[in-house]
């Protein structure tokens, strides 16, 4: 009898291990509905919810499941799917060799068939291009400009610089009244380099960074020297021990108006009126050395979304990036989350002053060829974000002269930049 019990429970235990296997190969089994999305951007959740049913209300019949993966963690988590063939549907790549590392893979597949990529402008589609072909739809714009405490310019009857000289004689009347005139953040060599982006923008413009990009030009050469020379000129303006400053620190002596001007991105803005929302503040492009000459920005793509070759249901997929790529998904993106949209055109509804600003200057402003980050000269290695970021520091250490780092820039990219080996 007990023999018999004993068989029927292990023929019970079987049937019930038989039954978990079959209800758990059930769950996992695609709907043909649902498309997958991953990003480093956890609060991207929101938007993807509103995108399903904004599809949804349009009759089509789609779920997105959204992922967010913790920053630091992301580029290896999403790599280690993607080579086990376990990727999203979508995937959120970052601008620039971010996509070009999986489109060499063939891990994502060309979009050149969405018809609404014709309507980004040249600029933003060419950090989102591989081999001249389109491999993400772009989704947000970033932008780094100088921002000023506007109580403290009134205070000393100073007005935006319109030229250079004028951006200088702005420093010495600050300085002068006791006033430390620029906060900046020399231990992290990346924010250095948003004041390389700023001011080389204004400078160097878009036919002589074409000849850059081509190999006709030079970043030894004088016009690139220039803008180094000019951006340690400022030096003398930092606040004291600026060397050890993290970038919390330059936005906290900002953001407590014991510096009156400060260079950074517009992702920070929010940062500010959150230290201090009495602050009044106002902006302005890196001036130019004439007068008379247009200012211009340094806007540079902060991501796109590609398209899994492997995905599990690539048609829909396809339905969802072809709506990011229209002007309803970026004035739905801007809404939600106060940033500059990709997408040409868009306008943010009770947009701070400063959003307003960068904006229009996206739009009007903003140089198409590239030579910093998203750039051509930042997808191999050493990149040229590297070489400045160290560089500057050295050079405001006063261990290189401007056209030292220059010459220094120029010889390492030619390691493994071709139009430089010609």
């Amino acid at each position: 009898m007990k023999k018999w019990l004993a068989l029927i429970l292990v023929a019970l235990m079987i049937i019930g291990s038989l039954a978990g296997c079959s209800s758990k190969s059930s769950a996992d089994k695609k709907d043909g509905k649902t498309v997958t999305v991953w990003s480093w951007r956890s609060q991207d959740k929101e938007i993807w919810e509103k995108v399903q049913k904004a599809l949804n209300e349009a009759g089509k019949d789609i779920t997105i499941k959204f992922r967010g993966v913790t920053p630091t963690q992301y580029d290896a988590t999403l790599q280690t799917a993607m080579n086990g063939g376990k990727g999203p549907d979508i995937l959120t790549l970052r601008a620039g060799a971010g996509i070009t590392k999986y489109s060499d893979a063939k891990q994502i597949v060309a979009l050149d068939e969405i018809a609404g990529l014709k309507d980004f402008s040249e600029g933003i589609v060419s950090q989102v291009n591989s081999d001249g072909k389109t491999f993400a739809v772009p989704f947000a714009v970033q932008t780094s400009q100088f921002f000023y405490n506007k109580d403290i310019f009134t205070k000393y009857n100073l007005s935006e610089p319109k030229t250079w000289d004028e951006l200088i004689k702005t420093m010495e009347t600050l300085k002068s009244n006791g006033v430390t005139p620029m906060a900046v953040s020399g231990r992290e060599g990346w924010a250095l380099n948003l004041i390389a982006d700023s001011v080389g923008a204004t400078s160097l413009g878009d036919d002589w960074v074409k000849g850059l990009i081509e190999g006709k030009n030079k970043f030894s050469d004088p016009q690139f020297v220039d803008v180094l020379t000019r951006i340690n000129d400022l030096k003398k303006y930092f606040q004291d021990g600026y060397s050890a400053s993290s970038y919390q620190d330059m936005q906290t002596l900002f953001t407590q108006e014991q510096a009156a001007i400060i260079l950074d991105g517009i992702w920070s803005v929010g940062t500010y009126k959150e230290q201090n929302p009495n602050m009044k503040i106002g902006s302005f492009m890196a001036p130019s050395v004439n007068a008379g000459e247009e200012s211009h920005i340094y806007a540079f793509v902060d991501g796109g979304y590609g398209l899994n070759a492997k995905a599990n249901n690539k048609d829909l997929a396809l339905e969802v990036l072809s709506y990011t790529a229209t002007k309803d998904y970026g004035q739905l993106y801007t809404d939600t989350f106060g940033e500059i949209s990709a997408y040409p055109g868009v306008k943010a509804a009770n947009a701070s002053e400063s959003l307003t600003q960068a904006m229009d200057r996206f739009e009007n402003n903003s140089i198409n060829q590239l030579f910093r980050i998203r750039s051509p000269f930042d997808y191999g290695d050493p990149a040229v974000g590297t070489l400045l970021s160290a560089g500057m520091q050295s050079m405001f250490a006063g261990k290189q002269t401007p056209q030292q780092l220059a010459d220094q820039v120029q010889k390492d990219l030619s390691k493994w930049y071709k139009p430089f080996k010609k």
